[in-house]
């Protein structure tokens, strides 16, 4: 399977990017978000605290830079379901929020509601 990962940029200088990697089938959901979120790939900001959720139709993780993992949402795997595919591919997006406190953030979404 083709993943497509897009991300906010950080600053007015930013270039848009975009990563885009092959997986196997039947991949665990944790482990697409742990390659895509690649430490190489998210730029790094002055005091290295930068804040990050994924997301692909909801909110699937989030991502700070002084965490040593991901911090996956609840029912991972349905929310993967309700994923965005389009042209054989998942399609990923990093929204950066800044130096907010990651554990704020991942409390935000855990409850936050996308679709009625």
């Amino acid at each position: 399977m083709k993943v497509i990962a897009t991300r906010d940029d950080v600053h007015a200088s930013d270039e848009p990017d975009e990563l885009s990697f092959e997986i196997g089938d039947g991949i665990a959901p944790e482990a697409i978000l742990r390659r895509a979120a690649d430490r190489g790939w998210l730029p790094s900001i002055q005091g290295g605290r930068a804040t990050w959720s994924i997301t692909s139709n909801d909110v699937l993780a989030v991502y700070a830079a002084e965490w040593p993992d991901l911090k996956f949402m609840p029912f991972l795997d349905r929310r993967m379901a309700g994923a965005d595919r389009r042209s054989g591919a998942l399609r990923l997006h990093f929204n950066y929020h800044a130096q907010i406190d990651p554990e704020i953030a991942y409390r935000l979404f855990w409850g936050l509601r996308l679709r009625s």
